[in-house]
């Protein structure tokens, strides 16, 4: 089931950026996010810290599901933190590469 993109305006320390949440994708997909530059958040109001996106990261692959990969409880909650983790790497590196000009992304 497809869902509407939520798009998020996140500050880094490297500079502000565009969290896109597809809403094609499950919880535990790697290409669950992409991470664009911050010139058309226009529409955004709100800015949200990297750090307390962390939770909200949390509760979008709750929510978005496992996209049908049974796993126990212990298991499921353990790759969900893991999964926001490794979203926040990407966010970060994102930002520095659009933000600093790096080439590390």
């Amino acid at each position: 089931m497809s869902r509407p993109d939520e798009r998020f305006l996140v500050v880094t320390e490297h500079g502000r950026v565009v969290v896109v949440v597809r809403g094609d994708k499950a919880g535990l997909d790697a290409d669950l996010i992409d991470v664009v530059a911050a010139d058309d958040a226009d529409d955004l109001a709100m800015e949200t810290p990297l750090r307390a996106f962390a939770a909200k990261m949390v509760d979008l692959v709750q929510a978005r599901g496992t996209g049908g990969v049974p796993l126990s409880p212990a298991m499921l909650a353990m790759m969900v933190k893991e999964k926001a983790a490794e979203d926040l790497t990407r966010i970060e590196r994102a930002a520095r590469r659009l933000n600093v000009g790096g080439a590390d992304a």
